[in-house]
């Protein structure tokens, strides 16, 4: 009853709203009714209500709450006992899964272990094969080694001879070779060694001309000219320092380029201090480059000139 109220509450509410509205309705006709009529004698009317009725109505309500109880405990038992039996289901599926997935993977490892001896058989096949190959390749080899062996020393000792032979005619050949290179270079040294005394003899006459013309440059009026112009050159460039004295002379030896270029310039014999002997040397790489002699017999690449400053 109480299952049957919740379904249909939405169909028995509108009953009741219909019902209401024809009672309010009646209720006003009747009223209307009343105010037209005449008016009559009031009386008192009353009903008489039996206790065993209500006590019978009020039993059979209990009565029917108890069996909606029970009902509804029924219901609630049996969606327990199918909850319990869906969970017994789900454990019964997963074990089933698990049984299955377990035999799966025994299948997987017998499949993979009959993989496995198979592959072992194969290989172990494979390495007596490779055996047997190897084996007949060895004896082949073997036969092959004493054949070849035997054809070497035959070859060897047709070698030997014809070695033995080229040895001979080379051996004549080189003692050929020698004695004629032995003659060659006998008449090469000769040679050689007149040209070496015919050069030696005319550097000699070269170098002696060469000093007798440069004795010669070296005491012409030239040489003094073009030390000259070095010196006066060098005191155009010189800073008189306050302890020079008025007889200065020293001897400077510079080293310069055929320009002129000064690479060098050292202050030898000298009657100053160092601060003299300090701006002398300035003084000649200022001077850079120095003159050029119109004789070139006259320019060293390391000259030596006395320094005297306002003198000759």
């Amino acid at each position: 009853m109480v299952d049957f109220f919740k379904q249909h509450w939405a169909y028995i509410l509108g009953a009741l709203l219909v019902h209401a509205v024809f009672a309010g309705i009646f209720g006003l006709t009747m009223l209307n009714m009343q105010r037209n009529a005449p008016p009559v004698q009031l009386a008192i009317q009353a009903v008489v209500v039996d206790p065993k009725t209500l006590n019978d109505a009020a039993r059979q309500q209990r009565q029917q709450r108890d069996r909606d109880r029970a009902q509804q405990q029924q219901r609630d038992q049996q969606a327990q006992r199918e909850a319990q039996e869906r969970e017994q289901q789900a454990q019964r599926e997963k074990e089933r899964a698990a049984e299955q997935q377990r035999n799966e993977q025994q299948e997987v490892q017998r499949k993979e272990a009959e993989q496995r001896v198979e592959q072992e058989r194969q290989i172990e096949l494979k390495q007596r094969q490779e055996a047997d190959q190897r084996r007949q390749a060895e004896e082949q080899q073997l036969r092959e080694r004493q054949e070849a062996e035997k054809k070497r020393a035959a070859a060897e000792a047709e070698r030997k001879k014809r070695a033995e032979d080229e040895a001979k005619r080379v051996a004549e050949i080189e003692r050929k070779q020698r004695e004629e290179a032995v003659r060659r270079k006998a008449a090469e040294d000769k040679r050689l060694q007149e040209a070496a005394e015919s050069d030696l003899r005319r550097q000699l006459q070269e170098e002696e001309a060469n000093a007798a013309a440069d004795a010669a440059a070296a005491s012409s009026p030239e040489a003094a000219q073009y030390q000259a112009m070095i010196r006066q050159a060098v005191e155009r460039r010189w800073n008189r320092p306050l302890s020079a004295r008025d007889d200065l002379r020293c001897q400077v030896t510079v080293r310069q380029t055929p320009a002129g270029v000064v690479l060098s310039a050292k202050v030898g014999s000298c009657n100053g201090d160092a601060a003299v002997k300090q701006s002398v040397e300035n003084a000649v790489i200022s001077a850079s480059p120095l003159p050029t002699p119109a004789n070139p017999r006259l320019w060293k690449a390391e000259l030596t000139f006395n320094f005297v400053p306002g003198g000759g």
